[in-house]
């Protein structure tokens, strides 16, 4: 799995991401990611690059980014099951995504997406926290029903369920 990231996360993260170029994009098991800053808290927006859904992490501390593919996987799994999937096609979802590895970003128009779920979400966050845990699962579910305007104006969640439907288990 690729985890795309932007220049602030990875100054946050502490690490110097791969200039790694897949020879084959598998865009399902690639996710890129931007920091963001709300009431001095980072957060941290994860967008797949094939269905444009979104996983939202906040209240992020340092041990968090020390973790964050982990963290990543755990919140994704977290956050299908609770969007109705099916158990074991999550799992296999998860196993498909193998290890973590972590790149600079290469696609402009997936940051723009990012920024305006940025927006949207920004309004809405509030009625989700504060929360003990740092996948607000809940605000996912509601970003995921956003339209997404260069996937032709589809819902990132409908598109994620075409996707998790060719997974054979």
């Amino acid at each position: 799995m690729y985890i795309e990231c932007t220049k602030k996360l990875s100054d946050a993260m502490k690490i110097k991401p791969n200039d790694i170029v897949p020879m084959r994009r598998v865009p399902f098991y690639e996710w890129h990611a931007n920091l963001f800053m709300f009431e001095r808290r980072k957060g941290v927006i994860l967008m797949n690059n094939k269905t444009r859904y979104c996983i939202i992490l906040y209240g992020l501390k340092a041990e968090h980014f020390k973790k964050l593919d982990s963290i990543t996987l755990a919140a994704i799994k977290e956050t299908f099951l609770a969007e109705g999937f099916l158990e074991d096609k999550v799992d296999t979802y998860i196993a498909n995504c193998g290890e973590v590895i972590y790149t600079k970003t290469h696609d402009r128009s997936i940051l723009s997406q990012i920024t305006d779920f940025y927006c949207s979400i920004s309004w809405q966050i509030e009625e989700y926290i504060p929360s003990d845990n740092i996948n607000l699962v809940e605000l996912n579910k509601w970003a995921g029903d956003l339209m997404c305007g260069t996937l032709g104006y589809a819902h990132p969640i409908d598109l994620l369920k075409k996707e998790m439907s060719e997974i054979d288990v």
